[in-house]
C-alpha cells in the first residue's frame, strides 16, 4: 500500500497512489480507494459506481467529506454534491449511502488512524463514544462552498470559515496570479487543492486535486496561484488554521 508519513511539508498527488479495493474482513462489498495519507490524520479518495449503496456504519474517528464528483444520498440528511463538505461524529451509526446515476468520488479524512468501517448490525458503539455522543450538541454537519461569506485574506486572496467547532475548515481562494505571503499556521493543516494551481515558493508545484500537509510552526514560502487561480480546502487539526504572516 502506498503511503505518506513525511512530516513538516509534504505534498501528495493521488495520481501517484494506485487505486485498491477498501477491505472489509466479513467480505462485503466495498468501493475503491486510493490511501493518500495514513499516518494520522488520514485522508483517502474513493469512488462509488453508479447506484452503489454501504450499508448503516459508523466510523472509529471524526470524519470528513468532501465531494468532487456525481452525487450521493446518505439516509436522512439527503443529497450530496460537488461543493459539499460533510462532517461525522466517531461511533454516530448513519447510512445507507447510495451513489447517483453517474457514480461519486469524494475525499475523506479521519481525525485519527486509518479510517475504520464498521457495521452497525456488527458492532455497537464503544461506550466512551457513545457517552461522547450524548454530549454533543449535533452528530452530523454539512455546508456547502459557495453558502459562506468571505473575506480579505491577503490582496486577490480570500477566506471562508466553513466550519469553526471541530472540523475546523476554511476555504482559501487566490486569484489568477496573485501571491498569498509567506506564514506559518499554530495547528497542523491539511490542504486539497480543489481546482487550479500554485506554486509554494522554496516549495513544490500544486495541481487540481493535490494535497498538501504543514506541520504546526512550520513556515510556508508564499503561495503564487496559476493562470486559473487556487481553490483550496484547508483543514486545521485542533483549531482553526489562521495565518501568520511570517
Amino acid at each position: 500500500m502506498d503511503q505518506v508519513t513525511e512530516r513538516a511539508t509534504t505534498r501528495i498527488r493521488p495520481s501517484d497512489v494506485e487505486w485498491e479495493l477498501f477491505h472489509d474482513p466479513h467480505g462485503r462489498p466495498t468501493t475503491p480507494v486510493r490511501m493518500l495519507k495514513t499516518d494520522g490524520p488520514s485522508f483517502l479518495e474513493t469512488k462509488f459506481e453508479p447506484n452503489f449503496e454501504i450499508g448503516h456504519h459508523w466510523h472509529p474517528f471524526d470524519t470528513l467529506y468532501i465531494i468532487m464528483d456525481g452525487n450521493m444520498t446518505i439516509g436522512p440528511e439527503g443529497n450530496f454534491e460537488p461543493g459539499d463538505v460533510r462532517w461525522i461524529k466517531a461511533g454516530h451509526h448513519y447510512g445507507p449511502e447510495v451513489s447517483g446515476p453517474n457514480g461519486v468520488r469524494f475525499f475523506l479524512m479521519a481525525f485519527g488512524d486509518e479510517i475504520g468501517l464498521n457495521w452497525a448490525d456488527l458492532y455497537e458503539t464503544p461506550e466512551p463514544l457513545a457517552k461522547r455522543l450524548e454530549t454533543l450538541p449535533a452528530v452530523w454537519g454539512r455546508v456547502h462552498v459557495e453558502d459562506v461569506s468571505a473575506k480579505e485574506l491577503a490582496p486577490g486572496c480570500q477566506v471562508q470559515t466553513l466550519n469553526s467547532d471541530d472540523p475546523f475548515v476554511q476555504r482559501v481562494r487566490i486569484a489568477p496570479g496573485a501571491t498569498l505571503p509567506a506564514y506559518s499556521h499554530k495547528v497542523g493543516a491539511l490542504y486539497l487543492v480543489r481546482s487550479g494551481s500554485m506554486q509554494v515558493e522554496g516549495d513544490d508545484a500544486f495541481d487540481a486535486e493535490d494535497v498538501r500537509w504543514l506541520d504546526a510552526g512550520q513556515t510556508s514560502g508564499a503561495m503564487m496561484a496559476g493562470a486559473d487561480g487556487a481553490d483550496l480546502i484547508v483543514i486545521g487539526i485542533g483549531g482553526l488554521a489562521d495565518f501568520d504572516w511570517a
